[in-house]
């Protein structure tokens, strides 16, 4: 039963198997931001990493480090949904991969195959976003955390050009989605960079469909 157990280990870890296992991770984690509801394949990505790290963690027993990584790179990728940017996002990533290289036997081997794996999901990414016209629900839910239904005073426009060049003030802080108050009525509204605070004079500098985007403004720019 020993022996059964320890080819069991050997196979999952093997590079291979362990490529296969981050494939189905990463690329069925990327599917699964763009889906509306958790699917097959998301679960499907969640066991293929456990999978991938309970092999490698019976076979390496210089794991600790690695699991470490791991765990700071998990909740800083969390964080990120929460806190504005892109930079605990993009530090929990690397963290990720790094964990995944170092928990390995073969660093430099895993460090190959990580950069394979993020040029096909920035392919992944491009097919989902250009082709397909798909958009992370599970993101626009976290940043549009204010309520947007007519009780509010949220209205909702087909054709949004005569926003073009006014102003407002942010009803929440943009991430870069949010609210924003023009005309005593709540609009989503896109920040020209990556954030702006709450209660800030913004101004809309372009309309596309309904897709306003907003940039924050001096008090002496707003007569102008």
């Amino acid at each position: 039963m020993n022996g059964l157990l320890i080819n069991i280990i050997n196979f999952i870890s093997s590079p291979v198997v362990s490529t296969i296992l981050l494939l189905t991770f990463f690329l069925g984690l990327t599917y699964q931001l763009f889906s509306h509801k958790i699917n097959f394949v998301g679960v499907l990505s969640i066991f293929s990493i456990f999978t991938f790290y309970l092999g490698h963690i019976l076979v390496n027993e210089s794991s600790v480090f690695a699991l470490l990584l791991l765990l700071v790179a998990s909740a800083l990728i969390v964080l990120e949904f929460f806190i504005f940017g892109l930079v605990l996002g993009v530090i929990g990533t690397i963290l990720l991969f790094i964990s995944i290289i170092f928990i390995t036997n073969d660093p430099m081997l895993y460090s190959v195959i990580v950069f394979l794996i993020i040029i096909l999901v920035a392919i992944e990414v491009g097919v989902l976003v250009k082709m397909k016209k798909k958009r992370v629900p599970l993101w626009k839910r976290f940043v549009l955390t204010d309520a947007t239904d007519s009780e509010s005073g949220y209205t909702s426009f087909d054709d949004r050009s005569y926003l073009l060049g006014k102003v407002g003030v942010t009803a929440v802080p943009l991430r870069p989605s949010g609210t924003v108050i023009i005309d005593d009525n709540r609009i989503d509204a896109v920040a020209e960079g990556t954030f702006i605070e709450r209660d800030v004079k913004v101004k809309v500098i372009f309309v596309e469909g309904t897709r306003i985007v907003v940039r924050p403004i001096k008090n002496e720019e707003v007569d102008n």
